[in-house]
C-alpha cells in the first residue's frame, strides 16, 4: 500500500499531495518526510519553524533529569530523520545578525543533533555569503559530522572564500557523488592547484557516472586536463567554465571518455571542433549566483554512443542548466501548506507553515 501511495504522490501538485496528508494517520506517516526533506531550502520562516521542532530535539538531548523535573515529550515523528538536503547558506543566514562566534555556537549543536541521530544527507548546497562568515562556513568539515555527509550523492559550491578545506573533506568522506558543482573564486595559482590535487583524489574514490561542472576564471586547464586523465570513464557530463587552456594542451582525451552523454566549455579550442565536429549549441548562463549581469556563453554537444564510436545526438538537453533541460537533473518539493489544520493528529508539525498556500483546507 505505502508504494502505491508514493506513486499517487509524484502526479501530484503541492496543494493535492498537503490534501494528502489529511487523509488518514497512514497517509500522513507517508507524507510528513516528503515535506521535511529540505527543511532550510524555501523560505525563511519556513526554515525558523525547522529550527522550532529542531530545538525540541536539542533540549531533548542536552537536558537531564533533575529532581523533579520531566523531560520535554518529543513530537510523535523523528523530524531530523527526514532532512536529505541541507541548503548551509540558509541555515547560516538565520543567525546573520548575530556576531561570528555566536553564529558558530548556534550551528555546532544542529550539526550534532544530525549526527547523533544518524541523519544521511544526499543534496548539500552552499551558496554566498558574507566573507565574516567563513569560520562557520568551515564547521561542516569537522571530521566528527562525517557521517552526515558521507552518503552525499549531489553538492553545489558556489562561495567567494572557499578554501581547499570543502575539496579535501568531499574527497576524504564521499564517494557516491553523481552531481558535483563547484565554483573556484580564489584564483592564486597555488590555491588552484592545491584544489585540483585534491579533486583529482576525488573523482578517483567515486563509484558512480559523475556529472561534474567546474567554473574557474583563468584557472590552470592544462593541470586540470592532467587531473582528468586516469578516470577519463568516471565522467557522463562534463562542463569547464572560464577554465584558461594552453594552445599546446591535447584534447585527444575526449576520444576515451567512453561513459561521456554531454560535453560543455567556454571559448573551445579549434581541437576540440575537430574532435567532436561543429553541431553543438551555444547557451548564455550566469555562473555567479551573485552576480545577475555576468553572463558566460558555452558550447555543447550531446551524444548517443554506438558501441566504440560517438555520434552528435540531436536533444539539447543542457544537465547543468534546468531552464534549458528537458528533464530536470534534481528538483526538491516546494512545499505549500494551508493557513488552518483542523487535524487531531500531528499538529505540531504544521505549526508556523502558514506563509506558503492561500488555500484553506479542513479536515
Amino acid at each position: 500500500m505505502e508504494d502505491i501511495i508514493r506513486i499517487i504522490l509524484k502526479d501530484l501538485d503541492v496543494c493535492d499531495i498537503h490534501s494528502a496528508l489529511l487523509v488518514n494517520r497512514e497517509w500522513c506517516q507517508i507524507v510528513v518526510p516528503i515535506y521535511w526533506k529540505a527543511p532550510f531550502s524555501f523560505t525563511k520562516k519556513r526554515s525558523m519553524t525547522a529550527l522550532k521542532i529542531y530545538k525540541m530535539f536539542l533540549e531533548q538531548g542536552s537536558s537531564t533529569s533533575a529532581q523533579g523535573e520531566t523531560q520535554k515529550v518529543l513530537p510523535f515523528f523523528d523530524y531530523p530523520l527526514f532532512i536529505k538536503e541541507l541548503n548551509y547558506t540558509k541555515l547560516l543566514k538565520l543567525f546573520e545578525c548575530e556576531e561570528q562566534y555566536e553564529r558558530f555556537k548556534r550551528v555546532e549543536p544542529i550539526l550534532h543533533m544530525l549526527t547523533n541521530r544518524e541523519a544521511r544527507l544526499e543534496t548539500f548546497i552552499i551558496e554566498h555569503g558574507s566573507s565574516n562568515n567563513e569560520i562557520a562556513y568551515e564547521l561542516w568539515t569537522t571530521p566528527c559530522y562525517a557521517s552526515i555527509f558521507s552518503t552525499l550523492i549531489h553538492v553545489e559550491v558556489h562561495t567567494p572564500f572557499m578554501n581547499n578545506n570543502i575539496i579535501k573533506s568531499l574527497a576524504k568522506n564521499c564517494t557516491r557523488l553523481s552531481h558535483l558543482d563547484i565554483n573556484l573564486y580564489n584564483n592564486s595559482e597555488q590555491f588552484a592547484e592545491e584544489s585540483i590535487n585534491y579533486l583529482e583524489e576525488f573523482i578517483s574514490a567515486q563509484r558512480c557516472p559523475l556529472n561534474l561542472r567546474l567554473v574557474s576564471p583563468y584557472g590552470p586547464g592544462d593541470i586540470l586536463i592532467k587531473a582528468f586523465q586516469s578516470r577519463l570513464e568516471s565522467f557522463q557530463r562534463l562542463e569547464l567554465v572560464k577554465w584558461n587552456f594552453s594552445e599546446k594542451c591535447d584534447w585527444s582525451w575526449l576520444k576515451n571518455c567512453s561513459n561521456l552523454t554531454e560535453f560543455a566549455i567556454t571559448n573551445p579550442p579549434p581541437q576540440v571542433f575537430k574532435i567532436l565536429g561543429t553541431d553543438c549549441e551555444s547557451y548564455n548562463f550566469r555562473p555567479s549566483k551573485n552576480n545577475r549581469k555576468s553572463r558566460v556563453l558555452t558550447k555543447h554537444w550531446h551524444f548517443d554512443k554506438d558501441d566504440e564510436i560517438y555520434e552528435i545526438s540531436s536533444m539539447t538537453e543542457f544537465y547543468f542548466h534546468p531552464s534549458k533541460s528537458l528533464t530536470v537533473p534534481y528538483e526538491p518539493p516546494i512545499v505549500k501548506v494551508s493557513r488552518k489544520i483542523s487535524c487531531n493528529y500531528e499538529e505540531d508539525y504544521f505549526e508556523g507553515y502558514e506563509d506558503s498556500c492561500h488555500n484553506t483546507y479542513d479536515c
